[in-house]
């Protein structure tokens, strides 16, 4: 492997990492296409776990962070993982047997991704909350009638526990299936649905998408996915700078901007894999 090949992976894994600390969408399908178009991975059952791993890796380099700012619901990450699981393991396993191949992978993959462009856009669109200046802290957490309560600032909330569970698993059964860790769906089901405020989101969700990686990732090793750690040890390496990287550039570019031209690269993405 030359020097100018890992350079290559290095340089894709971090701006997968960035694209997943500054937009928090996306870093999974650029790391998925990277694999396939640039770095030669004609197995979609190794390209899967191989993305969900930088996925899992980028997403424990900011627990700490969420824990120590105390901006998660961590009983509510917890349900929403244990759904995840089911959720991981029947995905994974309806993945490794019918998209096992580039023919049938290609085509899902790249309507997913269109569908993350078109998701991206809307938020453009409409417009969203900016970012707190004066968080309150998760406090309150108890259970109660079957449901999860737990106070925000003055704001109560009330979730029913078959909620966050049947949510939970749904959104890693469609992740497992593609290789992803499910944040563009978590992160509209407890904004829109439950209707949490955006503070306690991101932590929230890590939570419940690392609990469902483990699952997936275990389960297509132990079904005879092959990791190639050449590739995946430099990807992981520069992923991880990235995101470390990330924040700074937010704090350098609009994040509208950036997400304007996420949408681009992945309508371009989705095109290429739906029409070649």
């Amino acid at each position: 492997m030359s020097v100018l090949f890992v350079s290559g992976l290095i340089a894709w894994g971090v701006l997968t990492g960035m694209v997943f600390s500054t937009i928090g969408a996306a870093g999974g399908i650029l790391t998925s296409f990277g694999l396939i178009s640039l770095f030669g991975v004609m197995d979609p059952n190794s390209v899967k776990p191989m993305t969900q791993i930088v996925t899992l890796a980028t997403g424990l380099l900011f627990l700490r962070s969420y824990l120590r700012s105390r901006s998660m619901v961590v009983p509510l990450g917890m349900l929403l993982g244990l759904g995840g699981l089911a959720g991981a393991w029947a995905g994974s396993t309806l993945s490794s047997v019918y998209l096992a191949d580039m023919s049938s992978f290609r085509p899902l993959f790249a309507i997913l991704t269109l569908a993350i462009a078109a998701q991206i856009t809307w938020k453009l669109v409409r417009g969203k909350p900016g970012a707190c200046t004066t968080c309150a802290e998760v406090s309150d957490l108890s259970f109660v009638g079957g449901a999860l309560r737990f106070s925000y600032g003055e704001a109560t909330f009330r979730v029913p526990v078959w909620s966050p569970l049947a949510a939970g698993f749904g959104v890693a059964f469609l992740a497992s299936i593609f290789g992803v860790g499910g944040g563009f769906l978590l992160v509209p089901y407890m904004a829109s649905v439950l209707g949490l405020p955006m503070f306690v989101i991101p932590g929230t969700a890590a939570i419940a998408i690392i609990m469902a990686l483990a699952v997936s990732i275990g389960n297509f090793v132990a079904r005879g996915a092959v990791l190639d750690w050449g590739l995946l040890v430099p990807l992981l390496i520069g992923a991880l700078a990235g995101a470390m990287l990330g924040p700074m550039v937010n704090r350098r570019a609009r994040n509208s901007w950036l997400q304007a031209g996420l949408a681009v690269v992945l309508v371009g993405i989705g095109l290429k894999y739906l029409l070649a």
